[in-house]
């Protein structure tokens, strides 16, 4: 033992000089400030809020799961809790009038039989995956829906022009994305077929959603994209011959040839549904949607809502159970809806002028360094002779750079604002410029993201209060102005890109932003200062919530398997064989120290 702790001690020692010379290293790099946007004072910088009373509103959610004999119960929620701030001179926020919502409150129990977990959980049954990984993505499922739909739920009022979630919107996203793309491929889901007022939701409506949202939002020119780019044109008009759609796209009559192939290519695969056909004839056809495809995103919005209401508000049926059969609502389902529930969202913030910011406590994110900062060095805005930081994570490197060199870093600060479609690439040393980190560039102009810290000690500058992340949605009326071109590989090919970069520029919405973050911490409770009050609270109530979920419907549930067994005398297939061996184990050793104490 005495070997392998002077052993543990002397590599101990080797990492402590290791992150000594790191930290050494960023001292005095003015160079690596360039990036920072310092202070946020003054309603000149104020992007949308014009004098007046409104309401800030934070949801966090929480979870839980627990086994009770061959059935695993999972618990959800999520909780809003809200303020008023005033805009005049000065932002203030009315912290001490913080109250829960009740109608911010969205929660469910799921019950599910252990034998089902792989099916529901996305994985075959034969799969080699940990049981108690698979279980977990259930409820983390669930839970962003809950957190999504009292989101949702909290936009409606007119008051509300702040909305904190306790998580990044775009690293929501991606995920939810990735099981989107995969239920896509596979073509098939309870999901289909749904009845709405507008017809059944169909494969075809869930893949336009999937790139056009509601419709209204940017779509890249790129080959990939380029069919649902045509799709969004001829959504708003009655039809448009082919050659004035490859003008309206920009593009050249060999691209707009391979475009027809593949929009007729579409066509067929979802049972020639897309196009009306009698005009697809001759060499320059005329392209008209079916009337139905234009009622996609009512269809979608709302099956969305018919998946909510029967998991968090339907009093009868199983939550995930579509029929009462076994057609099972799986992960890949639940999360291909809350992709959808975020497009609402984004929707709904835009249409209400809702700014919704997502922060991440916790993130091991790298694009700032890997993808950022040398952009930001590309185009001068980091001196050419400044040597990137050798940090592998953002939070940590902002973090020291801000402590190290605290005059350069006035709390509040935040840095540039940038695409997060930055987080899919990587720098290419070889060619000078960016490329897929993962072979695809994911879509820009969805989401923006940046860096914040609030706080410092008076009397020591250089102590500060943890870095976070933050991002919110593209905003076209306040961030196309900020937009670049840029050329990157993507699939190991050129393309050009068009995403948002604030650079040398500041963007009075994410100054507006650092301003409300710095105005409702709490000092005063160590957890929340520098990042939120109304985040702190809400994670505080949902987890008790949920631990009194745990402890109250645990009982409800043992009573019903209790009885069960019972009838149907199956008692050791109705109780886990490790439970009864644990527990006889348990009476065996109580009954043996009773002998001893005699």
């Amino acid at each position: 033992m005495g070997f392998i702790a002077e052993r543990l001690r002397g590599q101990t020692s080797i990492l402590t000089d290791l992150l000594t010379r790191r930290i050494r290293e960023l001292a005095g790099r003015e160079g690596l400030t360039s990036f920072i946007k310092c202070g946020c004072e003054g309603r000149s910088k104020l992007a949308y809020l014009e004098p007046g009373e409104y309401t800030a509103v934070g949801i966090d959610g929480s979870m839980d799961y627990d086994e009770l004999l061959e059935m695993l119960l999972f618990y959800v929620c999520a909780s809003g809790f809200k303020c008023g701030f005033t805009v005049g001179e000065d932002i203030s926020f009315h912290l001490k009038g913080v109250e829960r919502d009740r109608h911010l409150a969205t929660s469910a129990s799921v019950p599910l039989w252990a034998e089902d977990l792989f099916h529901v959980a996305g994985a075959p049954a034969s799969s080699d995956e940990d049981p108690e990984r698979a279980a977990e993505r259930i409820p983390f499922a669930l839970m962003t829906m809950a957190e999504l739909t009292t989101a949702l739920r909290a936009v409606e009022d007119e008051k509300v022009r702040l909305l904190l979630l306790d998580r990044p919107l775009s690293g929501t996203y991606g995920p939810l994305s990735r099981d989107l793309g995969l239920l896509l491929r596979r073509g098939e889901s309870p999901l289909f077929g749904v009845e709405t007022p507008y017809g059944p939701l169909t494969l075809l409506d869930l893949r336009i959603a999937s790139v056009l949202g509601s419709g209204g939002g940017w779509v890249p020119k790129r080959r990939r994209y380029l069919p649902y780019a045509a799709i969004q044109r001829l959504l708003g008009s009655d039809g448009l011959r082919a050659r004035q759609l490859f003008e309206e796209l920009g593009i050249g009559e060999e691209l707009g040839g391979d475009l027809i192939v593949r929009l007729e290519r579409m066509h067929r695969e979802h049972g020639r549904a897309l196009l009306v056909e009698d005009g697809l004839r001759g060499e320059d056809p005329y392209l008209e949607l079916q009337r139905h495809v234009r009622d996609y995103w009512l269809r979608v919005r709302g099956v969305a809502w018919m998946i909510v209401e029967r998991i968090f508000y339907k009093s009868s049926g199983h939550p995930l159970m579509m029929d009462e059969g076994e057609t099972w609502l799986t992960v890949v389902d639940l999360n291909s809806i809350n992709a959808m529930l975020i497009q609402m969202l984004r929707e709904e913030a835009l249409k209400r002028g809702v700014t919704i910011v997502g922060i991440a406590k916790d993130t091991s994110s790298s694009d700032f360094i890997r993808a950022a900062m040398p952009y930001a060095k590309a185009r001068g805005l980091i001196p050419g002779g400044e040597r990137l930081p050798s940090f592998k994570h953002d939070r940590a490197f902002l973090t020291i750079l801000s402590s190290v060199n605290p005059d350069a870093f006035r709390a509040p600060w935040r840095t540039l604002t940038y695409d997060a479609c930055f987080t899919t690439l990587v720098e290419d040393r070889e060619g000078g410029t960016l490329k897929a980190a993962r072979k695809v560039v994911s879509m820009e102009r969805q989401f923006v993201r940046g860096y914040f810290q609030l706080r410092e000690f008076k009397g020591d500058s250089a102590v500060r209060s943890p870095t976070f992340l933050y991002d919110r949605f593209y905003n076209p009326e306040m961030d196309d102005r900020y937009t670049v071109e840029l050329e990157v590989l993507d699939r190991g090919k050129p393309a050009r890109i068009y995403p948002y970069w604030e650079g040398e520029m500041e963007n009075p919405l994410d100054n507006t932003i650092l301003l409300l973050l710095s105005k409702c911490d709490n000092p005063e409770v160590l957890e929340a200062m520098g990042h939120n009050q109304l985040l702190y609270l809400a994670d505080k109530a949902v987890k008790a919530e949920v631990k009194l979920m745990k402890g109250l419907l645990r009982g409800v549930a043992d009573l019903e398997l209790g009885a069960l067994a019972r009838r149907q005398k199956i008692f050791t297939i109705a109780r886990r064989f490790r439970d009864i061996r644990r527990e006889t184990e348990g009476a065996r050793e109580r009954r043996a120290v009773e002998v001893e104490e005699r």
